[in-house]
């Protein structure tokens, strides 16, 4: 077996929870998610594709398990608009939060 036949499994079997743990660990499961939130979601998605991981890779895990189960169908087209925003690098992880504080159009303001 090669030396790199692993490499992968691990980060991809670790991003969701990863992305949960940083970004969506409300203790009140009823609670929408919040600015901070988001913003915790765009940084690990820098830190994930800085590793390696594919944006269509990315975007699959916001549309399954327990992402799937705890978001709203907006909260998860924001949750995907914020990954792939910073995924491309247009908008930094701290600019995601001031957009959603301001109400913007990549996480509107509920």
């Amino acid at each position: 077996m090669p030396a790199f036949a692993g490499v992968e499994s691990a980060p991809v079997r670790n991003r969701l929870v990863t992305m949960l743990a940083l970004g969506l660990a409300c203790p009140v499961a009823a609670a929408a998610v919040t600015c901070e939130q988001y913003g915790a979601i765009a940084q690990q998605t820098v830190r994930l594709r800085d590793q390696g991981t594919s944006l269509k890779r990315l975007l699959a895990d916001v549309d399954r398990g327990e992402m799937k189960e705890k978001l709203t169908p907006h909260e998860r087209a924001v949750v995907r608009n914020v990954v792939r925003h910073s995924f491309e690098g247009t908008l930094a992880p701290a600019e995601v939060v001031e957009a959603c504080r301001e109400g913007g159009a990549v996480v509107p303001q509920r």
